[in-house]
């Protein structure tokens, strides 16, 4: 029979002081990646970076130190919450904290809610369907660097996914990635 073990973890941040930054591993549940195809791929050419990462966070049911750590770890010029009331009140996190993070890494927070109750997945596939606010430009126009969407439920999340990737992979002009950090 196995003993548990106990294992000691760093407290990076506080609730009133400064924010320290680290960088650990971010669990993901989707990725989704593209690279623009120009001529064939050398086989022993190592993995690049893609030029826009795009990340996507069900606020109902992420850690707070999980967040913490993808925003430290991908540094996200712009995080746009598609909420319908901001809220963060996630365990292990508070507004303060989360916002002393985006400011630790110079991330432009911006509201730009979304009538999710009104929504459906088929709003998502369909071509003219739902437009998400800010999207374009953020990922199209400005199409280098780290992009982070809060939802709220992991379902919202999905529909987005599925929105993102059609909308980039048709529109995209560099490489490009998705992940769902949860």
């Amino acid at each position: 029979m196995a003993k548990p073990q106990l294992t000691l973890v760093e407290n990076t941040g506080s609730r009133h002081g400064d924010v320290v930054a680290t960088s650990h591993d971010v669990s993901t549940r989707h990725t989704i990646q593209n690279v623009p195809l120009v001529d064939q791929l050398d086989l022993f050419d190592a993995p690049a970076l893609p030029d826009l990462g795009v990340f996507v966070v069900a606020m109902d049911t992420v850690h707070g130190r999980t967040l913490q750590k993808a925003v430290l770890f991908h540094k996200p010029r712009s995080v746009i919450d598609l909420r319908y009331a901001a809220r963060f009140d996630q365990y292990g996190s508070d507004r303060d904290t989360l916002f002393a993070y985006f400011k630790s890494v110079g991330s432009y927070y911006v509201l730009d809610s979304m009538p999710w109750h009104d929504l459906s997945v088929r709003d998502f596939m369909i071509e003219g369907g739902v437009q998400v606010p800010r999207a374009h430009h953020e990922l199209i126009e400005l199409n280098k660097g780290a992009v982070m969407f809060l939802v709220p439920k992991p379902q919202h999340a999905n529909m987005l996914l599925v929105y993102l990737n059609r909308m980039l992979s048709a529109k995209a002009k560099t490489s490009w990635r998705i992940e769902q950090i949860g």
